[in-house]
């Protein structure tokens, strides 16, 4: 998958500045708003590429932490769905973790969030606890 196919916007203005980089987005709200570390910005979010549109709704913190709240795919085949390989591969290529759907989406859609949690795409505490927590991969250090 190539970032050329794909396009990222966000309705959050703190994002469009800062082209999504965690770094720049950090300095930007700990600046705003110096005396509070537990800051989140909640965007709607649209991926546009080859398949059409999808569109999801995310909160981003100052952990790093990404959390898919609402989501609706740009194609429904489980196991060709580009929506949830970009934003994951656009998360860890800005310096944020690896996204997690919220335990209601997950809910709503097991499977198909199961099958991303297996291939590694996205995390979950919810699954976690589930299944029990997945081996580390070599090379990765504690906090993922």
């Amino acid at each position: 998958m190539n970032s050329d196919e794909f396009e990222i916007n966000f309705t959050d203005i703190t994002l469009n500045e800062t082209d999504g980089v965690f770094d720049d987005t950090k300095k930007i709200m700990e600046k705003e708003f110096p005396y509070n570390k537990k800051w989140a910005l909640r965007t709607d979010i649209v991926i546009s590429g080859l398949n059409g549109e999808c569109y999801m709704e995310a909160q981003f913190n100052g952990k790093g932490e990404v959390y898919i709240v609402d989501y609706s795919p740009s194609i429904g085949d489980l196991f060709y769905n580009p929506d949830i390989q970009v934003i994951s591969m656009w998360s860890q290529e800005n310096g944020w973790k690896v996204p997690q759907p919220h335990p209601d989406l997950i809910k709503e859609n097991k499977d198909f969030w199961k099958y991303f949690y297996d291939t590694l795409i996205i995390d979950s505490d919810y699954f976690d606890e589930l299944y029990g927590k997945r081996p580390q991969l070599q090379g990765e250090d504690e906090d993922g």
